[in-house]
């Protein structure tokens, strides 16, 4: 893992400056685009009251329970999961780049 890493940072280091700071510039700015979204899309889910039902005894096994995942709150919270990596996987693209000088 470290070797690839220092291959990965040798192979950037080969890179012009100018070139490496527009990547940055770009990586930058869909990080925060993404951000925003997953912010957006986090307050458009509904909080989950698993917790309370455990206090109060509501029964939660109904139909609607049983097929969230195709619903809505399903759809938003795969968009969340796949925002996340997105973010993810920008950062570690960013961090070689920026470390060269």
């Amino acid at each position: 893992m470290l070797d690839s890493m220092n291959s990965f940072i040798i192979a950037v280091s080969s890179i012009d400056y100018d070139v490496r700071q527009n990547v940055l510039l770009a990586f930058s700015i869909l990080m925060v685009l993404a951000c925003i979204a997953i912010i957006v899309v986090i307050m458009m889910q509904k909080g989950t009251s698993d917790n309370v039902s455990a206090v109060t005894g509501a029964q939660t096994d109904t139909f609607y329970g049983k097929n969230k995942e195709k619903n809505k709150e399903g759809i938003l919270k795969k968009i969340t999961l796949g925002l996340f990596i997105f973010i993810l996987v920008c950062a570690v693209i960013c961090f070689p780049v920026a470390i060269v000088d």
